[in-house]
């Protein structure tokens, strides 16, 4: 029981700040009903009751915390501070409702010590006091935070810098998701996940963790980052039982073995080449790595009767415009398709997609972040460019979400909220810099950029899911033993270093693709 309390206090979303905010709104309320009696009474009966109060206001702090822990109140404050206060003046008058009830049919003398009115005005002064240590916290965030340090607040480290630049940068509402239907999904079953050291693949890692899994596989073919998981399991996550395997998924024999070894129950795909600009200039290494590696995982699963393969896709694919974009789009095709084949062995194939994710390897928030330190100029490469973000636990616990109420065959796209102009996301890192001498310069749109991203094309519709934050993508249909043929193909003659070839056949499978080359 101990380690589990302890991996929920340092979750996501309760961890130490959070349970300080929530003991010093417990403790308001505990203040505000002394100045209740002292307001409604006077100095020398709250003095001469000082014993009896001390001995009635822990139980009432209980029920309000109680309510605080329920509604959250202590979430979110700096993002959604409208939001935070709707709770907190819920969770208040529902604690009190409770104490009214409690002291007129309990029949308790603890409840009888404070009246209705006594209770209201408690209430007011609560939640005065909880609003003017939210100010005090919001100022002494912006104010020591931001101008402590000699270069603002990009002199701070990228950890203390991260919940900063998300609060300020992404002014939404948390996304929920079904934790105990994603925990009874995932409880004791042997789980893969490729490219487990990324930026999505190691925070999967950190999410699986917590849901007691039978046994992790991580994957990947960076050494350090994935010792770096290790460490993190290791650290906080003891009991779990995992092996950390460096390794290429392209590996044929290697993965064979790891799939006859562990016979995984689960595959979450995340390993691929991502970025833009350096796919473009690598299109054989994009087919080579994203492509095959995606097949060969692909046909492994049926072969061991893998009961869910869970790809992680991206709104790249959706009319791509760059080799990286077509390279997944490709990969979507080719698992769709096995999952309508009656092949396919009974293994779910479900395909995730969604846009940027803030703050992973090699975003534009690290970037910009690195840029101010220097003292700028911070490059953006259009003024209209605009693109969709979320949180990176916020696209991971969907994608966990996604595998819980996927069937096979579909592709989930995510709802990734109102666009961003990058320009602006570029300004408003300078602002709460506060180095406002700090320039921005266009540099052009990189070979295949597009202005805006999207996460379905223009003959894609949606249909609903159970999560609102989750829509099935009603793409076309592929006939399987055709694309086995073409990827097989394309494949093949990526092998032979032919770079033209390569990108005519890869135009052949994607016929919405429009390359974008300098």
């Amino acid at each position: 029981m101990y380690p589990k309390i302890t991996r929920w206090f340092q979750s996501y979303r309760f961890g130490p700040h959070a349970a300080t905010l929530l003991a010093a709104d417990s403790a308001i309320t505990a203040l505000a009903g002394l100045a209740a009696w002292l307001f409604n009474y006077g100095a020398a009966s709250c003095t001469a009751n000082l014993g009896t109060l001390f001995r009635v206001l822990p139980t009432y702090m209980l029920f309000y915390a109680v309510g605080f822990l329920l509604l959250q109140t202590y979430n979110s404050f700096e993002r959604q501070p409208n939001a935070n206060l709707r709770n907190a003046i819920l969770a208040v008058s529902i604690s009190v409702c409770i104490l009214s009830l409690l002291q007129n049919y309990s029949g308790l003398k603890i409840f009888s010590v404070f009246r209705i009115h006594d209770l209201l005005l408690q209430a007011i002064f609560t939640l005065i006091g909880m609003n003017i240590l939210r100010i005090f916290v919001k100022a002494h965030y912006d104010y020591y935070g931001r101008r402590g340090s000699s270069n603002g607040a990009y002199g701070l480290s990228d950890i203390a810098l991260l919940n900063m630049e998300m609060t300020d940068l992404l002014q939404r509402n948390p996304i929920e998701v079904d934790t105990e239907a994603i925990r009874q999904e995932m409880d004791g079953k042997r789980i893969f996940v490729t490219g487990a050291a990324g930026s999505i693949g190691s925070e999967l890692v950190n999410l699986l963790a917590g849901y007691n899994p039978g046994m992790l596989v991580l994957i990947d073919q960076a050494e350090s980052p994935l010792h770096d998981v290790r460490m993190m399991l290791e650290r906080d996550y003891p009991s779990i039982r995992y092996t950390a395997i460096v390794t290429d998924i392209c590996h044929s024999h290697r993965m064979e073995q790891l799939f006859k070894k562990f016979r995984p129950e689960i595959i979450f795909h995340a390993a691929a080449y991502k970025h833009v600009p350096m796919m473009e200039d690598n299109p054989i290494e994009s087919v080579l790595n994203n492509v095959d590696g995606t097949r060969k995982l692909a046909n492994l699963a049926v072969a061991y009767e893998v009961d869910k393969f869970v790809m992680i896709s991206t709104d790249k694919a959706v009319n791509p415009t760059n080799i990286m974009g077509c390279s997944k789009r490709i990969c979507e095709i080719y698992c769709q398709s096995l999952a309508r084949n009656e092949r396919h062995g009974g293994c779910q194939f479900i395909t995730t997609r969604f846009g940027n994710v803030l703050g992973s390897n090699g975003s534009v928030v690290p970037i910009f972040r690195e840029q101010i330190r220097r003292g700028g100029p911070v490059q953006v490469t259009h003024p209209d460019i605009i693109r969709y973000f979320m949180l990176i636990p916020e696209a991971c616990q969907l994608v966990l979400e996604a595998a819980t109420i996927g069937h096979g065959g579909e592709i989930l796209a995510f709802d990734m909220g109102k666009p961003v102009r990058i320009a602006d996301l570029a300004r408003k890192m300078i602002k709460i810099s506060h180095r406002e001498d700090i320039r921005i310069e266009y540099t052009g749109l990189r070979p295949g950029e597009k202005l805006y991203e999207e996460l379905l094309n223009d003959d894609e519709t949606v249909l609903p899911t159970s999560h609102d934050k989750i829509k099935i993508a009603t793409v076309r249909e592929y006939d399987f033993d055709t694309v086995k043929q073409q990827i097989e193909q394309l494949v093949e003659t990526a092998r032979t270093y032919d770079a033209g070839e390569t990108i005519r056949l890869m135009s052949e499978l994607v016929p919405e693709y429009k390359p974008n080359r300098k």
